[in-house]
C-alpha cells in the first residue's frame, strides 16, 4: 500500500551468470506523507436530524444508526431504506438501564449489543430485548462519551470498560489508580463478568504520589485479532495486550504529537466534580488499530491557560459556545501512527464530520459535518483513504 513501506528488490541476470541487486528505492516517511479522504460514496436516509453510523452487519446487509439528538435508532438495509425505528432508553421493559455509554455493535447479522452505564443489552433487529447482562456490581457514571466504541465481541467474549466495581475506592484518587482494573471481560454464555488490567507501570496513572482526575482516568479500548489496545484519554501512549494476558501489556507506544498539553497533577480536582479547565487539555478521542500496522487516531492537542481562560470567560454560562470557541483554537483531528512518527493531519473534505466506522483503508465511514451542512434527510460518507 502506498504508505507501506516497501522494499523493493531485482535480481538481474547478467552475461557470465552475475547477479547484481538493485538499490532500495527511497519512500517518503509518514512524517511527511501528505494523505486525504476521498469521498467515493454514501448512504441516504429519509429522515432527518443528527444521525450517525454505530455499526455494520457482518454479512453487510444491515445498517444500524442512532439520532444522536434524540437517541433513537434506526436500521436500514444497504440502500438506506429504513426497515425499523425504536427507542431503547428511558423508562420500559425493552429500555436498557442507566445511561447509554458507548454505540451499538453487531454480534451477528440479527441481534446486536448496547452498552450502558449498568450492563450491557442483547437486542434484534426488530427491536426485541433479548437479555440483560448486569454485573454484581453498581455500575457507575463519570464520564460518559455516547459516540464512543466502549465493547468490543471475540468469540463470546466481550472486553469492555464499565466503571462500578471498585466504587469502595471513590472516583479517583492514589487508591483507586493502585488497585483497580480497567477491561471488564463478559462471558456471553454464563453472563459473568470478570476484571482485568491495572493501569499499566508505564502510565502516569499507576502513580502512587500524583492524583489524576476522572477526566485523565477515562480511557478507550480497540480490539484487533488477538490484541487489545488501551490508551487514556489524556496520556499520549498506547498500551497494547494480548488476549491470554490482560494484566500486563505486550507493547508500549509512545505517540509524538507535535503538540499534547497534559494537566499538572498538583492541580487538583474535587472529586465528581469536573473543572472546565480540564476539558480543554491534550486529548485522544478514538485509537483504530490498522491490519498492516498502523494506527489511525483522532487527537486534539490542547489549550493553553490563557487561551482556556478566554474561550471560557467569553463563552460565560453557554457550554456550547464554550466548546465551539475551543474547537476554532484547538489543533489536531486525524492522523497515523506507525509506532514511532505520525502524519501531518489528514486532509477531509468540509462535509465530513466525526469517524463512525473503519473496515479497512479502502471503507471508512464519516457523520455530515452537522456544522457546515445542512440537509433535510440523513447522510453517512464512505471513503477511502488516499496519498494526495
Amino acid at each position: 500500500m502506498k504508505n507501506q513501506l516497501l522494499i523493493l528488490a531485482a535480481l538481474t541476470l547478467v552475461m557470465f551468470s552475475c547477479q547484481s541487486k538493485e538499490p532500495e528505492i527511497p519512500t517518503t516517511p509518514l512524517s511527511e506523507q501528505n494523505l486525504e479522504f476521498e469521498i467515493y460514496d454514501s448512504l441516504v436516509v429519509d429522515y432527518l436530524g443528527n444521525v450517525t453510523l454505530m455499526d455494520i452487519s457482518p454479512d453487510e446487509s444491515h445498517f444500524l444508526l442512532i439520532d444522536q439528538n434524540t437517541d433513537s435508532i434506526f436500521v436500514t438495509d444497504a440502500s438506506g431504506s429504513i426497515l425499523h425505528q425504536y427507542k431503547r432508553t428511558g423508562e420500559g421493559p425493552e429500555n436498557i438501564l442507566g445511561n447509554r455509554s458507548g454505540v451499538a455493535k453487531f454480534i451477528d447479522n440479527k441481534n446486536y449489543l448496547i452498552p450502558s452505564s449498568q450492563g450491557i443489552y442483547q437486542y434484534s433487529l426488530q427491536g426485541e430485548l433479548l437479555r440483560k447482562y448486569n454485573p454484581d456490581f453498581t455500575g457507575m457514571s463519570q464520564l460518559l462519551i455516547p459516540s464512543n466504541e466502549t465493547h468490543f465481541v471475540k468469540g463470546n467474549k466481550v472486553y469492555m470498560s464499565l466503571l462500578g466495581r471498585y466504587g469502595d475506592l471513590g472516583q479517583q484518587g492514589l487508591a483507586l489508580q493502585q488497585k483497580s482494573k480497567q477491561v471488564e471481560v463478559l462471558d456471553l454464555e454464563s453472563g459473568n463478568f470478570q476484571s482485568f488490567t491495572p493501569f499499566p507501570q508505564a502510565s502516569k496513572l499507576s502513580s502512587a504520589t500524583e492524583e489524576y482526575g476522572q477526566l485523565e482516568l477515562y480511557s478507550n479500548l480497540a480490539l484487533l485479532g488477538d490484541t487489545l489496545f488501551i490508551n487514556f484519554r489524556t496520556e499520549p501512549k498506547l498500551f497494547g495486550y494480548s488476549l491470554t494476558n490482560l494484566d500486563t501489556p505486550a507493547s508500549v507506544k509512545t505517540i509524538p504529537f507535535p503538540t499534547f498539553l497534559e494537566k499538572n497533577p498538583s492541580e487538583k480536582t474535587i472529586s465528581g466534580q469536573f473543572n472546565f479547565r480540564d476539558f480543554f487539555f491534550g486529548t485522544i478521542n478514538k485509537v483504530i488499530p490498522m491490519p498492516d500496522g498502523l494506527f489511525l487516531i483522532n487527537y486534539l492537542s490542547g489549550l493553553t491557560d490563557d487561551d482556556a481562560k478566554q474561550v471560557i470567560s467569553d463563552a460565560g454560562t453557554d457550554f456550547d459556545k464554550m466548546f465551539q470557541l475551543a474547537g476554532e483554537k484547538n489543533e489536531g483531528d486525524l492522523v497515523l501512527f506507525d509506532g514511532k512518527d505520525i502524519s501531518p493531519i489528514i486532509e477531509k473534505p468540509e462535509q465530513l464530520g466525526y469517524i463512525n466506522k473503519f473496515i479497512s483503508r479502502d471503507e471508512i465511514w464519516f457523520s455530515l459535518n452537522f456544522s457546515q451542512s445542512e440537509k433535510d434527510y440523513s447522510i453517512i460518507y464512505k471513503t477511502r483513504l488516499v496519498q494526495k
